[in-house]
This record gives C-alpha cells, structure tokens and sequence, in this order.
C-alpha cells in the first residue's frame, strides 16, 4: 500500500485554504443531514425539535393533574383511617359491654 505523504513545500496555501473550505463545509453539511433526520423522525413521533413550549405546557399539565390527584388520594386516605377507626371502635363496644378501651392505630397499609 503506497502512502503519499505530502511536505509543506509541495502544497500551496490556496490548495490548503480550498482542501479547509470543502472539508468545513461537508462537516456543515453533514450535520444539517442530522438535524433534518432528527426533525423528521420527531415528526413522524408527534414530537416536533421546535415544540419546545408544546411539550412544556403538556408536562405542566401533567404535573397539575397528578399533584390534584395526589391530594386526592391523601384526603381518602385519611377518610379510610377515620372509618377503620371508628370500626374498630363500634367492635370494641360491643365485646366490651359499651365500654371502648384505648386503641391507638399505628399504621394502615393496603394490599395490592
């Protein structure tokens, strides 16, 4: 395999300076080649490269609607300690003669 290999006397510095322009702009070239597939495959995915606020706006809706339903579930969740308080409590009356002895619930987990 032959190899040529060229010294800084053989080349001119027009030769060098066109050898940087084709190389720079085959570099842009290539990269806006990237860029056109990466809007393309975004595009064909309902996800646009400059839908920025798009995409934004349907995040922070999302966060809206689980910190909604977060609430939610904690305002149940405490409606499901007092029920199963009082529960135990009509329990207790009732195999003790009316009187409820002190109970305290440390903890109530559901099982999925």
């Amino acid at each position: 395999m032959n190899v040529l290999f060229l010294a800084a006397s053989d080349t001119k510095l027009g030769d060098i300076a066109l050898y940087s322009l084709i190389g720079f702009l085959i570099v842009l070239a290539v990269l806006a080649l990237l860029v056109g597939i990466f809007y393309l495959t975004g595009f064909l995915f309902g996800h646009t490269a400059l839908g920025k606020e798009k995409l934004f706006e349907r995040n922070k809706k999302k966060k809206k609607q689980e910190s909604v339903a977060d609430e939610t579930d904690a305002a149940s969740d405490e409606e499901l300690v007092a029920a199963i308080t009082a529960a135990i409590s009509v329990v207790l009356e009732s195999e003790n003669d009316g009187v409820c002895p002190e109970f305290v619930i440390r903890r109530v987990s559901r099982k999925k």
